[in-house]
This record gives C-alpha cells, structure tokens and sequence, in this order.
C-alpha cells in the first residue's frame, strides 16, 4: 500500500475517482483542494488514474482492481535515496549518455507510438432498457434502450468529446478548464457543467437537446444558439437551422428516473408520459373518454401492463404496430 499522509483525505480521493462521492465529502475535498500544493498532488493523482483507464479501453466496472493498480504506480513513483560509488556514478553516466543517444536516434518512432497509446476510445452500450454509467471525469450519464456512447479519452486536448447514437441524459461534472462536448447526429452541444437531455436516433430526422439547468450551446451545420433551463432546442439534420422551444423539459427526462408516479391523471394526459417513458409513439383514438382519472406508479412494468391495467377501469383496445406504435381506441 502507498504511504498514507494523514492530512490528505485519501478515503475521499478514492471515493472521488470511484464516483461514490457524496456532496458532503465533495465539500469536504473542496477544502483540501483549495491549498495550491494539494491540488497539483490531485491533478498528479488524476491524471494517473486516466491513464490507467485509458490502457483498459473500454469501460471497466471492477474499480477497486483499477485502485490497486493506481496504488503500485505510485509505490513505484515514490523517491527512493541510494549511495553511488564513484567508479558507479561514471558507469551510471555513461549509461545514461547511451540511453540519450538511443531515444534521440528513435525520436519519430517513439513520439508517433506515444501518440497511438495516449489515446483511447471508451465505448458503452445499452441494449436492453436504460442503463447507468459513470465516465472517467465524474460526469454521470444514463443510456436509453439501444442507446451506445463514445468517450474519446486524449492527453492532447482540453475537451472532453463524446459521441452518443440514441438517447442520453447527461449530468456534467464541471470542469471550467474542459469543455464537455457531446456529437450525435450531426449536432454538436457544448457545456461546462450542467444537466441536459439529448435525442439522437439515427432513424429520426432530427435531434432533440432539452436543458434542466445550466447553459449549453447547440451548434447544427454552422448555425449555434444557446440554451436556458426550460428550453428545448429541435434541430434538422438535412438543414442547417435550430428551433428552440420552452417547454416542460422535466417530461423529456422521464425515461431516466427509477420511478413514475401519476396521480388523477385522463388517459390523454398519460400518453405524452408514457410516450417518454417507453420510448414509444402512443395514438389516440379522439373518442376515448375523458372523465376517467387515474392514480398508480410505474417501476419496471412493460408498457403492455400499463395499458391491460387501464383496459381493466376503461373500456379500450390497444394494438403495437411495428413502427414502435401503440393505437388506443374505444372498445
């Protein structure tokens, strides 16, 4: 184990590169990170801990194997003294004057290697439901069903980018010297810290960017504008313009939550949030009733036991098409 300073909160740093941090703990970091010299130790320990990440390539759930793995690193780093005899000191140099030679000789070849593995692509899929996943900067993001992400992890530039192909429900980490910035569909969005929605489905022809809190901006083929909580930016993929709506962005962001509560609520009023929550077009049928209210929670329940628990009060039919259509009519 590395040599443990009593002053520097290590339980809490660990926490912190595991993302179990909670806001008392983050406050209490905060405190130690306001000292100059413990923040150059924390970015030192970071930037270990990426690069540890990065060899693995894809995303790893077994964090504690990859803190051990950060712990011998350090114990290596750790300055050892030891004595040289003279006739050891000259051999020592002139091993080191070789060493010199052979890397200047192989610079090109070194340099474009060092290139090649200091980057790396984190890939994360959600095939079966919505999943939850924790990128290496401590930004949290929740992957819709059929949903895939790319972390582009580089030493060599400020930003970190990501790719998503599908739906996303992003909560930033804020990070005032590295820009987040998320492609899909064509569309770029680009925050600091902040919390936001993002829809891009390759078979729709268009991206959806809806913003809880913070400030984004959207940029669509040359076209940019920015965001405030509460709106909702539509973008085209086949032209370069971005329409920007105020609406109940909360609703977008429904699919994300563990738990869905309804309370006296028609059937038409049901159907634009189990539209989100399933991730399915639901289609009325205008004759339906509106007099009838319901109140129940959604967990894991299909879509189908929603609508036979409905059928059950109401009298409706329902049918799923193949286009990830629901028709609802009057029986």
């Amino acid at each position: 184990m590395v040599r443990r300073d009593k002053n520097i909160p290590w339980e809490v740093i660990i926490r912190k590169f595991k993302c179990e941090i909670s806001e008392k703990e983050q406050a209490e970091l905060d405190v130690w990170l306001a000292d100059v010299e413990n923040h150059a130790r924390f970015q030192s320990w970071q930037s270990l801990w990426l690069s540890i990440m990065e060899e693995n390539m894809r995303y790893v759930s077994n964090v504690d194997a990859l803190w051990k793995r950060m712990e011998e690193r350090m114990r290596k780093a750790e300055p050892r003294m030891f004595k040289l005899s003279l006739r050891s000191f000259r051999l020592y140099i002139a091993a080191v004057a070789v060493l010199f030679f052979l890397l200047f000789s192989f610079a090109g070849y070194m340099t474009a290697e060092w290139y090649k593995a200091s980057d790396a692509v984190l890939a994360y899929s959600s095939l079966n439901g919505k999943s939850r996943i924790c990128l290496p900067d401590s930004t949290f993001v929740w992957l819709n069903a059929g949903s895939t992400l790319e972390y582009f992890v580089s030493r060599w530039t400020k930003e970190r980018n990501v790719r998503l192909d599908g739906e996303a429900y992003f909560e930033v980490a804020a990070d005032p010297d590295r820009l987040f910035v998320v492609e899909g569909g064509g569309v770029v969005v680009k925050v600091h810290g902040t919390v936001f929605n993002m829809k891009a489905r390759e078979k729709q022809d268009h991206v959806d960017v809806s913003l809880l809190s913070g400030l984004v901006v959207v940029e669509n083929h040359g076209v940019s504008r920015s965001l405030n909580p509460g709106e909702t930016a539509v973008c085209k993929k086949s032209v370069p313009s971005i329409e920007k709506k105020t609406t109940d962005v909360s609703i977008s962001c429904l699919w994300a939550k563990e738990s869905l509560r309804f309370e006296k609520k028609t059937i038409y009023e049901l159907t634009g949030y189990l539209s989100e929550w399933y991730g399915m077009d639901i289609r009325l049928d205008p004759s339906l009733p509106t007099d009838q209210a319901y109140t129940f929670t959604i967990t894991h329940e299909s879509l189908e036991e929603v609508l036979c628990l409905i059928a059950k009060i109401t009298p409706i039919e329902y049918v799923f098409d193949e286009d990830n259509t629901v028709r609802i009519t009057r029986k």
